[in-house]
This record gives C-alpha cells, sequence and structure tokens, in this order.
C-alpha cells in the first residue's frame, strides 16, 4: 500500500443497494469514476460519500489481493498526484529516484503499463482534468477508482464507467441512523418518520445523528426543529435548500443539551 488511505467514518454504511459492488465485479482495466448525479444541484453539492464508498472498495480489494499493489493519491492538484506517484516509484524499487517529479512520474505509469502485478490507482477528489494531463495510469493488470464532484472531471476519450453516488435507499438510510444512535435507543423514536423528512441524504443524516447523540433529543424533536426551520426558509424568496443545508442551519450539538 502506498499513501494515506482515509480511515471509515463511524457506522460506515457499505449501501448494499445504493453502492457500486466490489471492484471484484469489474474486469480489469475500466475507469470506474464515483461522481455526483447528473442534473440541477439547487444547493450544496457533494457530501454523498464517495471518498467513503471508495476507501471500503479499496480496502476489500486489498485485502483479497495481498500481493497487489494500492496507491491512494489525492488528486486535488498536480502537485499532490506527482508527489504520490513518486513515492509509490521509491516504495516499490527501494531505490532514491534520479530526476525531476515529472521524470520518476513517467517511469512509475511506465511500469504500471507493463507489470503483470495487480494494482489499483485510487484517485481521490479529482476537480481539474488538467491535473491528469499525461498522468492516468493504464495497464491491463491495473485498475483505476475515481471521486469527482462533476462527471464532466474525467475527459471522456478515458471512456470512463460513470457510477453517480447520490442518496441512501430507505433502507440504508435507516440502517445509519439507527446505528449512529446505538448508545441510546429511545433516541430512535420518530427515525423512520426523519429519515424520509430528509430525502435519505447522507450528510444531512450525519449531521442530524450527532445533533441528536450529543443531546437528549429524539428523532421526533428533531423533525419538528427541522421543520420549523423549512418554514423559516419558504418566506425568504428563492429557491428551498436541500435538507443538508437546513440541518446544517440547525444548532450544533453543544448548543442542544
Amino acid at each position: 500500500m502506498s499513501g494515506l488511505v482515509p480511515p471509515l467514518a463511524d457506522c460506515f454504511n457499505t449501501r448494499p443497494e445504493t453502492g457500486p459492488g466490489v471492484l471484484e465485479a469489474k474486469s480489469p482495466g475500466p475507469l470506474l469514476v464515483l461522481t455526483t448525479p447528473s442534473g440541477p444541484v439547487a444547493d450544496w453539492p457533494g457530501g454523498t460519500g464517495k471518498t467513503q464508498l471508495a476507501v471500503h472498495l479499496a480496502r476489500t480489494w486489498g485485502r483479497d489481493r495481498p500481493a497487489g499493489l494500492l496507491v491512494w493519491v489525492t488528486a486535488s492538484s498536480r502537485a499532490a498526484v506527482l508527489s504520490s506517484y513518486v513515492r509509490a516509484f521509491t516504495e516499490r524499487t527501494g531505490m532514491v529516484p534520479a530526476g525531476d517529479a515529472e521524470t520518476v512520474a513517467a517511469r512509475f505509469l511506465a511500469w504500471l503499463a507493463e507489470t503483470s502485478q495487480p494494482w489499483l490507482v485510487v484517485l481521490d477528489d479529482v476537480s481539474d482534468p488538467a491535473c491528469l494531463d499525461g498522468l492516468w495510469p493504464a495497464g491491463p493488470a491495473g485498475q483505476v477508482l475515481v471521486t469527482a464532484a462533476h462527471q464532466a472531471t474525467v475527459p471522456a476519450a478515458r471512456n470512463p464507467q460513470l457510477f453517480p453516488v447520490g442518496a441512501f435507499s430507505s433502507h440504508e438510510a435507516l440502517t445509519y441512523l439507527m446505528g449512529r444512535l446505538s448508545g441510546d435507543p429511545d433516541q430512535r423514536l420518530g427515525a423512520v418518520d426523519l429519515v424520509q423528512d430528509l430525502g435519505c441524504d447522507p450528510l444531512a443524516l450525519f449531521q442530524a445523528s450527532a445533533a441528536i447523540a450529543s443531546s437528549g433529543l429524539t428523532c421526533r424533536d428533531y423533525r419538528d426543529m427541522f421543520a420549523r426551520q423549512q418554514e423559516k426558509l419558504a418566506s425568504v424568496a428563492g429557491p428551498q435548500p436541500g435538507a443538508k443545508v437546513i440541518t446544517w442551519m440547525l444548532p450544533r450539538p453543544g448548543l442542544l443539551r
């Protein structure tokens, strides 16, 4: 393993109904992109758990392939990508690389293209396709997993397999919420209705469950707070914000005691 793979969040949901499955189901070679669903974005984009799903897929892939190479890259800038490739090349060869970062990265990519060793490169948080000009991994033994807020971030020429990561299913959302409130089962009162009110939105459910778990509230109490905030915002001109924006506007856990 090369690079720092983020930890899985508390009560992580594998999303058996709305997730991409497992990488084992994909043949080697495809570029799988976890991205935001297409369509108009009224307010806060993202927050659906793309990186967390990538962590789960990568860790599962690595567990099943102990001889494989897993490279995790925070791809928010070209410098970050180059640094990750240089580190991976150095760790693989045990040698101090000669040449500048672009040269070493090219040598690493050439190795990926030729090796028969299974490999997976995760490019997390790709926002600017220019950051990856000439740096896209490819090779018959490997796979590339990308998280990106926008589908257009990955050039169509790369023939990406797009998988939109949106809201939980009702069952996934309820499982997640119940797990987050396992410390005090009484707080789960009204959980089914709260899940529906929040549209099964992962970030809204995270924020709501954090507030509930850190206070004496129940899901029913939180629903009342949420509804009042919705009514307040409905009187203001402009599009109605989504559930995650409304939950963000509500008082923080420490203020709910």
